[in-house]
């Protein structure tokens, strides 16, 4: 039997998402969104045939759920780029500013009207029709002002950047409408092209001590003008030899017996879903490197809320220290 690689299945979904969208448009279907990206969400007048959920979003094929294969490569260039990554011996828990707010609709949720600041990046997502927000919905506090609505009965996300609720309309920068039972990696809500849903920890996976994806990371030292798969942009600015591209999967040393480390149940989950899933770098950020992770009701100030308190996370930007990130790898690129 031959075996096609991850990489390979990507490229056949995208051929295959992008027929159709042709048979759709020869069929007088509606087309939702077009971006420069490439990014298409299509209402499909029959249902998909696997449907998502909130809590696990996305295909099962998909790279966020895809565990890394057996024997998987190292990239040549592993050491240079996880030493800056790991150069304050601390990856960043972004748990209150910048933590998630994911929130969900049905057919009772109010419709909004969504208009796009930034024009230059091509029409914008939420151009076409009411989006559902619910009441009380707000964006993080730190200058993504990002923020998802999961709508299971459309299947759809849609992943706002810098949005404000206004008098009678909501603003975004821009951001995407992403299908939920997709791969993951389509529109602008990140710098990547990976949705903002991907990879963000949850609090009900906080609370089972069980992550099954990988992670969704951040870096201030993300490589200007070239990424890799599955990301299909970057926002990254770096010209330093160290630069870590956006796509790029960094895990873990599977090697490493977590049963010898002294770890909260958070930080176990997150170690251990860092050597299974590994984590794909899918925006700028503040840190040399950072996790995405749901942000909790009752967060405020600099406490992230009392699940992720009893799992051992604190506070924001909980450097997640008791984790050797000394036995950080960036994985080669993918080819085939």
């Amino acid at each position: 039997m031959t075996t096609i690689s991850r990489r390979r299945r990507r490229v056949l979904w995208a051929l295959a998402c992008a027929a159709v969208l042709a048979l759709a448009l020869t069929a007088g279907v509606r087309v939702l969104a077009l971006t420069q990206t490439g990014s298409v969400t299509v209402a499909d007048p029959e249902p998909p045939t696997y449907r998502a959920t909130a809590a696990v979003p996305f295909h099962p094929d998909s790279p966020f759920r895809t565990p890394i294969p057996a024997g998987a490569a190292l990239d040549p260039a592993s050491p240079a780029v996880t030493a800056h990554l790991t150069s304050e011996d601390r990856v960043y828990a972004s748990l209150v500013e910048f933590g998630i707010p994911i929130y969900t609709a049905d057919g009772r949720t109010p419709r909004h009207e969504v208009r796009c600041l930034r024009t230059q990046w091509g029409p914008c997502p939420f151009a076409i029709g009411p989006t559902p927000i619910p009441d009380g919905a707000r964006p993080h506090t730190g200058s993504d002002g990002a923020m998802v609505v999961v709508d299971e009965q459309a299947q759809l996300s849609y992943e706002f950047w810098q949005a404000r609720r206004m008098a009678t309309y909501w603003e975004t920068s821009f951001g995407a409408v992403n299908p939920l039972g997709g791969s993951g990696w389509a529109g602008a809500a990140t710098g990547a092209g990976a949705s903002r849903l991907g990879g963000v920890v949850r609090l009900a996976e906080i609370e089972r001590g069980v992550i099954d994806h990988a992670l969704a990371l951040q870096s201030n030292n993300a490589c200007a003008g070239s990424f890799r798969a599955p990301a299909i942009k970057t926002d990254g600015r770096s010209e330093r030899p160290d630069c870590v591209q956006e796509g790029s999967r960094l895990r873990l040393d599977p090697a490493l017996n977590l049963n010898e480390l002294d770890l909260s149940p958070a930080h176990r989950a997150i170690a251990r879903a860092f050597q299974v899933y590994g984590g794909y770098v899918v925006d700028v950020g503040g840190a040399p490197l950072s996790i995405s992770f749901e942000l909790a009701q009752d967060a405020e100030g600099t406490y992230p809320g009392e699940v992720y308190r009893r799992a051992g996370l604190s506070w924001d930007y909980d450097g997640l220290t008791p984790i050797p990130w000394d036995r950080l790898q960036l994985l080669a690129e993918e080819v085939g």
